[in-house]
């Protein structure tokens, strides 16, 4: 009995001191409103989508958003970064860390930095959590609505298993990949399909080495601007798969890129373009020479569309 009252005292005592250490840490104590300078368009979009956007101070080029720019990673602008006077700056996982100067500066002024992974999906499945987490208070928006969101998107997909194995492609010259450990990959994983392609990371392939693979389709999946034009499939890779009977459907995409809540709108999108490739295809009574082709242009209009759907 003694010893069993000792090692009920002992936890108790671990968990105060747990819970003294979480209530004194920075992002729990303060009572100041949140002044967010983020590195990264996925966790500047999370933390818009978190309802924080007027808590959002500074911002790369690249995040959609009317905060001044703060520069990047690469270039960091200090001066205007220290006008806006952010109390937490948020930068994406990687290797490198944060700048040895923006370190610096920031511990001088007190502000806080947090490292928030942004590369599997489950990264991307936790990401909302994670930003609230880093801000230390509940955010306007639960994050949970954004996870749910993004779950019901990954449920299976009857498509996805028709067209699988597959190849996801980001680049058709060169021929560039998703790997088998991208969050896009994994997102086709957890709706139903299969790839062709065991490799990591994003392999530039020749065409010898995507077609040894077998696919039984290839998804093209482009996200810029100036890739817009070419996301029409009618050279050499269409040329090579209706040869072979293989499936290609050509997609811009940007939504699928982005690793935050824009990929759950890309998702939705994705799902319906392909579920519509699927009865065109069992529709059609051509030779599997003349393999149909598919190309998805995601606007602004059907994004709007998609975003007001409950």
């Amino acid at each position: 009995m003694r010893q069993a009252m000792l090692v009920l005292l002992m936890a108790l005592a671990v968990a105060a001191c747990r819970q003294e250490d979480a209530g004194t840490s920075p992002a729990h104590l303060s009572d100041q409103p949140p002044r967010i300078a983020s590195f990264s368009p996925a966790l500047s979009a999370t933390v818009i989508a978190l309802g924080w956007e007027k808590s959002l101070v500074g911002r790369t080029p690249w995040c959609k958003s009317t905060a001044p720019i703060v520069g990047s990673l690469n270039d960091v602008d200090l001066e205007t970064l220290a006008r806006m006077k952010p109390n937490l700056i948020l930068i994406q996982q990687t290797r490198s860390g944060a700048p040895a100067q923006l370190e610096q500066v920031a511990r001088e002024k007190g502000w806080r930095i947090e490292f928030i992974s942004v590369t599997s999906l489950d990264d991307i499945r936790y990401l909302p959590v994670a930003v609230e987490h880093a801000v230390g208070k509940p955010a306007p928006i639960s994050p949970q609505l954004l996870t749910q969101a993004l779950e019901k998107e990954l449920t299976m997909c009857q498509a996805a298993q028709k067209l699988s194995p597959a190849i996801l492609l980001y680049s058709e010259e060169p021929i560039g990949a998703f790997g088998a450990d991208t969050y896009l990959a994994q997102a086709w994983n957890a709706m139903g399909g299969t790839l062709a392609l065991t490799n990591k990371g994003n392999p530039n392939l020749s065409m010898e080495e995507l077609f040894a693979t077998q696919p039984k389709s290839i998804i093209v999946i482009v996200g810029t601007v100036g890739d817009k034009d070419h996301a029409r499939p009618y050279g050499v890779l269409s040329d090579a798969c209706a040869k072979r009977g293989v499936s290609l459907l050509s997609l811009y995409a940007p939504q699928l890129l982005l690793p935050g809540p824009e990929f759950t709108t890309g998702l939705s999108l994705f799902r319906a373009e392909i579920q519509k490739f699927c009865v065109v295809q069992a529709q059609s009574i051509q030779a599997p020479c003349t393999t149909p082709v598919h190309t998805l242009e995601v606007t602004a209009e059907k994004l709007s569309q998609f975003a007001k759907k409950p």
